[in-house]
């Protein structure tokens, strides 16, 4: 069985991240997760045994990640491959989100899955230790809060533009349509598109598209 933990940080940290997780426990078997893209970003720290990404066509075809990666945004589903000890600790960002803790246009991860040492070195090490060294959940998620916030202070939030263009999109109906937003707010269809392209990761007709295949999923899922 495995111990499924959230939690939601404190302003100003809840402003760009939906949740802190962790997950631990044992898997007697091997464990094949598809996921389909939800217009979220997630950092994962890894404490237990290698995951492997596989591609969805071709599940033999895989990449073994051992110790910490983002996922960047995505419009296709991804497989991940689970076994043995299970022992992760992620944040999952908010839709343009993540772009004030990476200091460089979003879009550079997009589809992609990323070691993190690529991005930070010696500091992802540094973090992994102290979680790994950490008593409880309640003290993963405490040191993982204090850690964001450093790499949080100081840095530009992104334009009010993408504020307001994520919240349309987010909210659908009429309003949520890429032209109506423009409209709204005023500016060109590129100035927006080159704006998603830094700060969210995917364009905002993609955007809107996973927004509503996730509203899709939903109403399936919950229809009585």
């Amino acid at each position: 069985m495995l111990l499924d933990r959230r939690h939601i940080p404190r302003p100003p940290l809840s402003k760009y991240i939906d949740n802190l997780w962790l997950v631990r426990g044992r898997l007697t078997a091997t464990w094949r997760n598809l996921i389909f893209p939800d217009g979220a970003m997630e950092m994962i720290l890894n404490l237990g045994d290698p995951q492997k990404l596989c591609h969805p066509a071709n599940p033999p075809a895989r990449t073994t990640f051992k110790r910490s990666w983002i996922s960047g945004e995505r419009s296709e589903p991804i497989l991940i491959e689970e076994a043995g000890v299970i022992d992760l600790v992620g944040v999952r960002f908010k839709p343009g989100g993540a772009y004030p803790f990476f200091r460089f246009s979003i879009s550079e991860l997009t589809g992609r899955v990323v070691e993190m040492d690529a991005i930070w070195g010696g500091a992802i090490d540094q973090l992994r230790e102290q979680l790994a060294g950490a008593p409880n959940h309640h003290a993963v998620f405490a040191c993982l809060e204090r850690w964001l916030s450093q790499r949080l202070s100081g840095v530009p939030e992104p334009s009010r533009l993408v504020a307001f263009a994520l919240d349309q999109i987010q909210r659908g109906g009429e309003d949520a349509r890429i032209g109506r937003i423009v409209e709204l707010a005023g500016i060109s269809h590129k100035h927006l598109v080159r704006e998603f392209d830094r700060c969210v990761g995917l364009t905002p007709k993609l955007l809107s598209r996973v927004c509503a295949f996730q509203s899709a999923i939903s109403w399936i899922g919950f229809k009585p």
